[in-house]
């Protein structure tokens, strides 16, 4: 310790000169700091990832879609919205996301390519023209090449998603891009869309369309008034940028159409998987714009009140906001995004890294106060403040290092850098603070040499009102505690865990509003498919699969939320039924031997016998041979396997969990023998996601109560004193839950992060707890230790709770719902956490620090 303080006082100026540079150098790093929006939080490797990315090899039609629903009150089979549909999903096909931006940097990155390049002439024609969609055949020919071009990871990063910018169109769908079974000269199938031009007929594209199982709530809703355009994309779910872009551009050219053709008025929705990307988007950039700013002025206006001293103010916010910039700095030296959690990671950090901060500067504050010169002050300050800084940082590190053993990234990386954030924190502390009160404080000592007298706080009497209530009601406040206690744990038991997708945004929210008219009109836009495989070449056309595949579909319909689907199974019926003349006894499979009635040359019938598997197999033949591709949808290429899509109108993943509890089942009970299956989608996805998390909150959790409680033992030596050290984060956890529950806020992947916060923060204890055994082993009873611990901590764990109280009200501004769920729940949970250290250690100090046998011996004689 002695060292520690030598070495401050010899290298101060150095100190803050170092730290100053590494606090430059992480900020200028700050600038190559990216976004990632992907909301699926579970890594590319994950089984529910890794699930849709298998069936993307074998199948088309598996992407995330924009979707745009055309609404007109009477019909859309009219003129103006047919040709709107049209129109825009022609347009649509000819989407390129890359941009002038694009084309600079990509020409940037080639500027040193060999005159003798293959790519040089093409390369050439981008410089004059920018990019087409053919273009990107060339970008991932340069990827592919990456590692001989010795490109850097960001320069590689940037091919990987200009590939999928300048050619990001993978399949569309809708009246005039959704293949239609049409019946030509009496007998022969052609496989078209329907409104394949400007000017179509609206009766026949209705005659067309309705009553069509391959196009009803996909293409068209029951009642004719709804369409649907889908748009799918192969753009990467971490290429914010390109999302955004679409939804700017999509949103754009909806727009320009309404204004160039003021005969269309009808309405238009904008939804779907990367829309709700870009919303998240725009939800990141609207949070550290706005509210990381306001932190900074709430604690700046919390630390002037309480502590009243331009250093108090200054060295405090010094102390978080090189948190903070090493922090970001370090996310992107390591090339870690900013996502939807860790965009708060400002917040939590200047919040909970003033901690420390605060304590110290209290202290230094109480040391001058006890006549001691300012240098002196200085080195009582270190020598007291050390150890329990050091360990209230350690006992935060190990909850927020456990949280990392999730399998969900956005709280693995939240967790890492919030680990991060407070080491650096605590390094900062010890070296910075010492090092500017030695620099620029007591070498001013002349400037007031008065000697300041402590006087007791309002802070103080109130504590010391409350104890002497304690004191006096001890029992009775003991078994109300109790009780109050066993009641909140009941409650707790209650709380939800789910997910809520697009309410999370506000009603108003245009993304919101979109998604719910096309949940409640259309398809929903919750994608999910089945995937059967047979394990055999033409296994997913032989007909008992393919009657296993209808009997599925049908299945599937019955459940709450489905609203749409398609199948092989739907493919093979509408053929049938066009071959055979829209002849409505033939709107199905066909049968395991069919009877067709043939003439003979004499005029007369003849009867022939077709196995029901031979008609299924002509029937594929005849669609592809027709030009149809979209059965590429639900066969592979050696049709050995095939896949069911569904669409839910739902966002909650706990009814995508009520969907998928019933479908484990009956896959399991009814697939045919040698056959398996895979599920994938976003209710796969994201009841993963909350199966993911509640997992980690009920292991992390124990762990984190065994950890803590393992290390204040260890650090107090003392067992006992590491029960109730812990025992206040314990109660915490409870009454935090509790609170959840009763005000129907459920466990999501933002509020998952409080209770690792809630169990790290051990300020409360440790440094009250340490005052109290301090004065208690020099001598007094537990009422004298409590007082003390009062008198020379209470003021910092109080203004800590404050500040910890407070300075989590500027995430009540975020747009994002579990952002401000988090805001709401993080000060109330830390301001419960502040005032149960304080309320149990004094309840309980009696037990905590018991009566000496000198002292039991000296009160029996009193008494007698």
């Amino acid at each position: 310790m002695e060292g520690y303080i030598r070495f401050i006082e010899k290298y101060s100026r150095w100190v803050l000169f170092i730290l100053l540079l590494i606090t430059l150098l992480f900020a200028w790093k700050i600038t190559d700091l990216t976004e990632d929006s992907n909301p699926y939080m579970l890594s590319e490797s994950h089984p529910a990832r890794k699930a849709i990315a298998d069936i993307r090899e074998d199948f088309t039609g598996t992407y995330d879609s924009v979707l745009i629903a055309i609404h007109n009150k009477e019909t859309v089979f009219n003129q103006e919205t047919l040709n709107a549909v049209f129109t825009l999903t022609e347009q649509a096909r000819k989407l390129i996301l890359a941009n002038d931006e694009d084309v600079t940097e990509f020409l940037s990155i080639l500027k040193d390519l060999p005159v003798d390049s293959s790519w040089n002439e093409q390369i050439a024609q981008i410089r004059q023209r920018g990019f087409t969609q053919s273009d990107a055949m060339l970008v991932k020919s340069i990827y592919d090449s990456r590692d001989q071009l010795r490109l850097s990871k960001r320069q590689a990063s940037f091919l990987r998603f200009l590939v999928e910018r300048i050619n990001p169109i993978k399949e569309m769908a809708g009246m005039s891009a959704t293949e239609n079974a049409f019946l030509v000269d009496g007998d022969t199938l052609k496989a078209a869309v329907t409104v394949n031009n400007l000017g179509v007929n609206p009766r026949m594209a209705q005659n067309a369309l309705m009553n069509n199982e391959l196009m009803n709530m996909g293409v068209v809703n029951q009642d004719g008034t709804v369409t649907m355009i889908t748009i799918e994309l192969g753009i990467l779910p971490d290429d914010s940028v390109a999302q955004m872009r679409t939804y700017q551009i999509i949103t754009n050219m909806v727009d320009n159409y309404k204004r160039e053709h003021p005969a269309f008025v009808d309405d238009i929705f904008i939804a779907g998987v990367p829309v709700f990307f870009a919303e998240q988007t725009k939800t990141i950039n609207h949070d550290m714009q706005l509210l990381f700013p306001i932190t900074i002025l709430v604690v700046f206006g919390l630390l002037g009140y309480f502590l009243r001293n331009r250093y108090g103010v200054l060295i405090p916010l010094l102390n978080v906001v090189g948190c903070v910039i090493w922090t970001l700095g370090m996310m992107a030296i390591v090339g870690t995004p900013l996502d939807l959690i860790t965009s708060v990671l400002p917040v939590f950090l200047v919040t909970i890294c003033s901690s420390d901060a605060i304590h110290i500067m209290v202290e230094y504050k109480h040391q001058v106060a006890q006549g001691k010169n300012l240098r002196d002050a200085n080195k009582a300050m270190m020598r007291l403040m050390t150890r329990p800084v050091i360990l209230t940082t350690l006992a935060t590190c190990v909850t927020f290092i456990l949280s990392t053993s999730t399998n969900i990234v956005n709280l693995r990386n939240f967790g890492i850098y919030m680990t991060f954030g407070m080491f650096v924190a605590l390094i900062i502390s010890l070296l910075m603070i010492p090092a500017m009160l030695h620099t620029f404080k007591y070498q001013r000592e002349d400037e007031s040499t008065e000697l300041q007298q402590e006087t007791s706080t309002n802070i103080q009497r109130f504590l010391f009102s409350t104890l002497r209530i304690i004191a006096a009601h001890r029992l009775v406040i003991m078994i109300c505690f109790g009780l109050l206690t066993f009641s909140a744990l009941l409650i707790a038991r209650n709380v939800k865990v789910d997910d809520m997708g697009s309410r999370y945004f506000a009603k108003t929210n245009q993304f919101r509003e979109s998604d719910e008219f096309i949940n409640s009109h259309i398809a929903g836009t919750s994608p999910g498919w089945i995937e059967i495989d047979t394990h055999k070449e033409n296994g997913a056309i032989d007909l008992d699969m393919v009657n296993f595949i209808d009997r599925m579909e049908r299945f599937v319909h019955q459940q709450n939320s489905v609203t749409y689907s398609y199948s092989i199974a739907r493919y093979i019926r509408r053929i049938n039924y066009t071959l055979n003349d829209y002849n409505t006894q033939y709107n199905r499979l066909p049968y395991a031997e069919e009877k067709i009635m043939e003439p003979n040359d004499d005029g007369t019938m003849q009867v022939i016998r077709v196995r029901g598997n031979d008609i299924i197999r002509q029937s594929v033949l005849m669609y592809e041979n027709s030009g149809g591709t979209d059965l590429t949808n639900v066969l592979n290429a050696d049709f050995s396997k095939t896949t069911l899509l569904y669409t839910m109108n739902t966002t909650l993943a706990s009814e995508y969990q009520q969907f998928l509890d019933k479908l484990v089942p009956w896959l399991d009970e009814n697939i045919p023998q040698g056959a398996s299956y895979i599920l994938a989608g976003s209710p796969v996805v994201w009841t993963s996601v909350l199966s993911e998390m509640w997992q980690g909150q009920k292991i992390g959790i124990f762990i984190s109560f065994i950890s803590i409680f393992a290390i204040m033992s260890l650090w107090f030596r003392s067992v006992r004193y590491g029960f109730f050290g812990t025992l206040p984060l314990i109660l915490t956890v409870i009454f935090y839950f509790a609170f959840m529950s009763i005000l129907n806020i459920e466990l999501n992947i933002g509020t998952a992060i409080i209770s690792f916060l809630v169990l790290g923060v051990v300020d409360y204890s440790v440094h009250y707890i340490m005052r109290m055994k301090t004065h208690y082993e020099e001598g007094a009873d537990a009422e004298q230790a409590l007082h003390y611990a009062i008198s020379s901590a209470g003021n910092a764990i109080v203004i800590n709770i404050i500040v910890f109280f407070v300075g989590f009200i500027p995430l009540l501004f975020s747009a994002f719902r579990p952002i401000f769920d988090v805001g709401l729940l993080v000060g109330m949970a830390l301001f419960i956490s502040g005032v149960l250290t304080i309320f149990t250690l004094s309840l309980f100090s009696p037990i905590v620090f018991p009566k000496r046998k000198s002292e039991v011996q000296k009160n029996m004689r009193f008494e007698q």
